[in-house]
């Protein structure tokens, strides 16, 4: 077979050019496409191949929209983001299109202020920063100097934690009624001793979580700093399923609390979790969604006014959230700050115990969210706080050894 005649030299094909279907040498190559000169046709086996190599994205992520590959717009500590580009991506058009005249020209100087693209956030966040408030620190040291009966540590809970007085006042209250010789930073120091049993009390007798749960952060004083405690309520008997306290109110927040809140949930249960317009919520929801088997849908209620239909829909959740951050301010009200993380989160974990198991809520018809059996045979709040304190006692047997 001869060679292909080539008349102009433009067209001359290049000599490390190789059929890639029958490996015939350039001499038998010419271009098809003409002036293109992309694509190349061998004589020898009429096989078409590029002169070039096809182009192949490394983008490990593409827009659902679009299609369009995404790339790496943002480095984060424990997050990736990554960036539709496209100018012709619905997301894009659709953001594009709302905007208003005068944001339109703001947006030509200061295009930073505008997210109108698409966004993927791709987290990996360790398993340490995903455990749930950690358990207040008391040595095996206290345990062998305290010198009160489980009764004085009961009536301590009672008038601390139950009728929300300062520690002052409860110090006092125990001195000029009960003829109990306390100290106010005793009473502090005996609910870190009882938050470390009610913390692991609060997760047994936890029960399941309901379909619709609403969550809410609010914030605390730590040594004049603000700290974030994440609450989420269950909406059918209205039992706190999830408490956190975070230095942020971000993602690294939100995670542990939901993924608390659902802890209980039975295999493939789908659950609705309704707050409000924090991006932290919709983040972490995408976080756990790639690790549980249970699917999380989140719905979000926007303002005080009901501008769409999903914010009509379960307003009534969202307002039971607000009502639970309420009764927690009043409860921790008489703190006036903590001087300590462990602090606050001694009295967030004695008040879920509060809240859960002894308080009677009207809306319950003066039933408590969490009924056992062993708490309702004694008539006083004292009487059940210690029955908690035993039963907690039970469950932590390194410190009946010590």
């Amino acid at each position: 077979m001869k060679p292909v005649s080539v008349r102009n030299k433009m067209n001359k094909v290049p000599g490390h050019s190789v059929c890639r279907y029958c490996g015939a040498p350039s001499e038998y190559l010419y271009f098809n496409d003409g002036k293109n000169r992309s694509q190349i046709k061998c004589k020898v086996c009429n096989g078409h191949s590029q002169l070039h190599k096809k182009h192949s994205s490394k983008s490990k992520f593409f827009c659902p929209h679009c299609g369009y590959a995404l790339f790496l717009w943002k480095k984060q500590k424990f997050c990736f983001i990554y960036k539709c580009d496209n100018d012709k991506c619905p997301v894009f058009l659709a953001n594009f299109n709302k905007l208003n005249s005068a944001e339109r020209i703001l947006r030509k100087s200061k295009s930073s202020q505008f997210k109108l693209h698409y966004q993927y956030r791709d987290y990996h966040i360790p398993d340490e920063y995903l455990k749930v408030s950690s358990l207040p620190t008391v040595s095996h040291l206290f345990f062998s100097r305290l010198n009160r009966s489980l009764n004085t540590i009961a009536l301590v809970l009672t008038f601390h934690v139950s009728f929300a007085l300062s520690s002052r006042k409860t110090a006092l209250l125990l001195r000029k009624v009960f003829n109990i010789p306390l100290s106010y930073q005793s009473v502090l120091n005996y609910c870190r001793f009882a938050a470390s049993f009610c913390h692991k009390f609060n997760h047994l007798y936890k029960g399941e979580v309901d379909n619709n749960i609403a969550g809410d952060e609010t914030y605390i004083k730590v040594k004049g700093k603000h700290t974030y405690v994440f609450l989420f309520i269950s909406s059918k008997n209205h039992k706190i399923v999830s408490y956190h306290v975070s230095p942020t109110r971000g993602v690294l927040g939100a995670v542990p609390s939901l993924k608390e809140a659902i802890r209980t949930a039975k295999q493939g249960q789908i659950i609705v979790a309704i707050t409000d317009g924090n991006p932290a919520y919709p983040s972490a929801i995408h976080f756990l969604n790639k690790k549980i088997d249970n699917t999380l849908v989140h719905k979000k209620v926007i303002g005080l006014q009901n501008l769409d239909d999903e914010s009509k829909t379960y307003r009534p959740f969202k307002q039971l959230i607000e009502r639970l951050n309420r009764t927690y301010k009043f409860h921790i009200r008489s703190a006036n700050g903590f001087n300590s993380q462990q602090g606050a989160i001694a009295l967030t974990i004695l008040f879920v115990t509060h809240y859960n198991f002894l308080r009677d809520h009207i809306a319950l018809q003066h039933k408590k969210p969490i009924q056992l059996d062993f708490l309702e045979q004694h008539k006083t709040i004292q009487a059940q706080w210690a029955e908690i304190l035993k039963k907690g006692f039970e469950l932590e047997p390194t410190l009946q050894a010590a």
